[in-house]
């Protein structure tokens, strides 16, 4: 275990907390195999608005044509621009998303454990929209998906990892006796 303490305010000397942080080796197999998955869906967040972005006149002009075909040049153009912006903004908050809920997760957080799982089921709702716009997404929305299914099991399915949370979820902070180690 590892600890960090922390003062209740800042003008407060009194009490402090000691928050219990588990150690690598205490942190379940399964959980460490979300680091690589999150690595991988990453990837495929990134690849997703760089493809649209290099593909710009092809596959993203052919599915905005095929959604709306009396769209003039001037509004095409705007909605090509609009889907870009939409998906680097979309994808940056899910990055960002992903690795600090696996950082809570690896220090024991249940509620990183639902969130994560409560996020992992709306992208992938998501992503069920985005194939349905066209084919041309599936590259990315199939082992997208696949990822956030086996993120999901690692995160509820292991006995290891049932445990680890069962250990962690009521250990969050205890105040700490001044004097005692």
């Amino acid at each position: 275990m590892t600890y960090s303490t922390r003062a209740t305010s800042p003008g407060d000397v009194g009490t402090t907390y000691k928050t219990e942080r588990p150690t690598w080796a205490q942190i379940p197999t399964p959980l460490r195999w979300l680091i690589p998955a999150v690595g991988v869906g990453i990837c495929l967040l990134i690849a997703l608005p760089v493809a649209m972005m290099i593909g710009r006149d092809g596959f993203l002009t052919d599915s905005i044509i095929a959604a709306d075909p009396s769209l003039t040049t001037r509004q095409l153009e705007f909605a090509i621009i609009g889907s870009i912006v939409y998906a680097v903004v979309l994808h940056a908050v899910d990055v960002v998303l992903s690795i600090w809920f696996v950082v809570k997760i690896m220090h024991g957080r249940q509620w990183a454990r639902i969130a994560l799982s409560a996020y992992l089921v709306i992208a992938t709702l998501g992503s069920l929209y985005s194939a349905a716009s066209g084919s041309a997404y599936l590259w990315a929305v199939i082992p997208g998906d696949a990822i956030h299914i086996i993120m999901l099991v690692l995160l509820w399915a292991p006995r290891s990892v049932r445990a680890f949370f069962a250990t962690y979820s009521g250990r969050r902070s205890s105040p700490e006796v001044p004097g005692s180690p």
